[in-house]
């Protein structure tokens, strides 16, 4: 058998594969964006919430005459602890560079310079017609 004869068939692999890949990175570019509104929400409600903590509890330990010992620790402990885990949470989460996920292609790439099929997944290169396979 001829090498042309198995040309269509290698091409709807290689269709195949691609749309693959392609569904396969629109997948995770959809969850991503979906978790960034997800951390985008909880950002803003943390915020919100602190604030409100901070005005009831801040009230409280002002206006400590008016309430019972055990309720102004509770406020000062509320107060404290609000504050020192949003501050562990934005260290956390906010500058920590590797928390964000980073969106990568998900196909093999063609190298323009010498011709050969670059793999992003293994970092190897291959020429498509003699079989053979170098590490970069």
């Amino acid at each position: 058998m001829n090498k042309d004869d198995f040309l269509p068939v290698i091409f709807e692999r290689e269709a195949e594969k691609l749309r693959q890949e392609k569904e396969t990175f629109d997948q995770r570019k959809t969850q991503e964006n979906l978790w960034f509104t997800l951390r985008l929400v909880m950002g803003y409600s943390a915020v919100f919430l602190l604030g409100v903590i901070m005005v009831v509890s801040s009230y409280i330990v002002f206006k400590h005459s008016e309430f019972p010992p055990e309720v102004v620790t509770a406020a000062g402990a509320a107060l404290f602890g609000d504050v020192l885990g949003l501050i562990v949470c934005v260290w956390k989460i906010v500058l920590n560079p590797n928390y964000m996920t980073k969106l990568e292609p998900a196909t093999s790439t063609i190298n323009s310079y010498d011709g050969m099929l670059v793999s992003e997944n293994n970092g190897s290169k291959s020429n498509e017609g003699d079989g053979q396979t170098a590490e970069l």
